[in-house]
């Protein structure tokens, strides 16, 4: 099972890994790409879909920051990445930086700190947004929920591959 691979003190085929992630970092450039898309047909008004006043010059500026961001972010993913594959001494140095057992102890705790503590602003979130906007309030109620059945999956999931 890949939590196990994730999870667990098994051997890390590192290229795998490295090819892994540049596919990953090829599809959120993608994901830019289309997001400038939409910013060009925003602008150019073929795709209107303005559900509140003042959307119309928040939404190109927000496509266009958001396509630019995850063109750069994907590209130095696949850049880096290519890096590690074409230069042993580096790829060998980055391999026992990944599989070294303090480094995943502190990505693991790391993850978890940040989840709990992104589940409590949510919490903060929700009680605040209450006096502020009823729809606000709803969507991070909604966004809690599914975080919180997150959290029971692989809850369920890791007790039974661990």
């Amino acid at each position: 099972m890949w939590l196990n691979r994730l999870l667990l003190d098994v051997p890390v085929d590192f290229e795998r890994r490295c090819r892994n992630r540049i596919r990953v970092g090829m599809g959120v450039t993608l994901l830019g790409v289309l997001s400038l898309a939409a910013m060009v047909l925003q602008n150019r008004q073929i795709m209107v879909l303005y559900l509140e006043p003042g959307a119309g010059e928040f939404i190109p500026a927000f496509y266009g920051s958001l396509g630019i961001g995850l063109m750069a972010g994907g590209l130095a993913n696949v850049m880096r990445n290519r890096r590690y594959l074409s230069d042993p001494k580096l790829r060998r140095e980055r391999e026992v930086a990944e599989n070294d057992e303090r480094n995943r102890l502190l990505g693991l705790r790391c993850w978890a700190y940040a989840g709990y503590t992104m589940f409590l602003a949510l919490y903060v979130g929700i009680l605040a947004c209450g006096f502020v906007s009823v729809t606000a309030a709803k969507v991070l109620m909604v966004v809690g929920g599914v975080y919180a059945l997150l959290l029971l999956l692989f809850r369920i999931l890791l007790s039974r591959a661990m």
